[in-house]
């Protein structure tokens, strides 16, 4: 319950910076004069807008698929980043945290939601069929270890202190992850087909006629009722999210043994 009204105050405080950041630019197109702080405040009004567009968007994700019940852990935690990443961009762009510090900080943030996301979706297919729960353990911790690898690489690769090896393991820890994370999930669905009855709402989501924001379903006489089933929007956003990280794995290990 705290949880939610922060996520209420936090929107209301959105709307807020906007309209106080809207008020000053305003005055400053009527008074005539554009300085570095009106170039700061304009831009501010542009990150406000971005971060509320990003709320709102999740928001209405959730009315169409329940992600705040579905994926819960994600779900708070992308709103708890979407905070960190207001404050860390106005940091930014008024001067507070350097550049490089912004842009590191993003580069964690986006490793940390991709991470939830990844181990709160494993966890969806546990607890149904052994070999599943073998694949998602090993994957647990292939994933722990590519999140542990990405750090040093986030904060010290400019400074040219990891050896090409750091980056080949590093590549073959994340093929080994995604290929883990898609075999697991490719044997959950065929798992899901076999048992239609087992109730799965990230996977295999099942529209409910007359909720709002769902699809209606309508009987036709002599013919059988079908119901389409879907999958959650963030579960083909984290396979497309593996997919890349194979490549990138297979990119680094080449450029890897390059440079031996």
């Amino acid at each position: 319950m705290n949880l939610e009204k922060g996520k209420n105050l936090f929107l209301k405080s959105m709307i807020g910076c906007l309209v106080a950041a809207a008020v000053l630019a305003v005055a400053t197109i009527l008074a005539g004069s554009f300085n570095d702080v009106s170039a700061r405040a304009l831009f501010t009004i542009v990150l406000v807008a971005i971060h509320c567009l990003v709320s709102f968007g999740f928001i209405v994700n959730n009315e169409k698929q329940e992600t705040f019940e579905s994926l819960a852990l994600f779900a708070n935690a992308t709103f708890i980043l979407i905070i960190l990443s207001f404050i860390t961009s106005i940091l930014g762009v008024w001067g507070i945290a350097p550049g490089w510090l912004v842009a590191k900080l993003y580069a964690v943030y986006f490793v940390l939601l991709f991470a939830i996301l990844h181990g709160e979706t494993l966890a969806k297919t546990l607890d149904k069929q052994h070999s599943i729960d073998l694949i998602v353990h090993w994957n647990y911790v292939f994933m722990v270890v590519v999140v542990i690898l990405i750090m040093p690489v986030i904060f010290m690769a400019d400074q040219n202190l990891l050896t090409p090896f750091y980056y080949r393991f590093l590549a073959a820890c994340g093929i080994i992850d995604a290929t883990l994370t898609l075999i697991a999930v490719i044997l959950h669905k065929l798992y899901l087909q076999k048992h239609p009855k087992v109730v799965d709402n990230v996977f295999s989501i099942q529209p409910v006629p007359g909720q709002p924001g769902t699809t209606q379903y309508v009987q036709v006489q002599n013919a059988p009722q079908q119901t389409k089933r879907g999958t959650n929007i963030f579960v083909f956003i984290l396979i497309a999210y593996l997919a890349l990280q194979f490549a990138v794995g297979i990119i680094l290990g080449i450029l890897g043994t390059l440079r031996r």
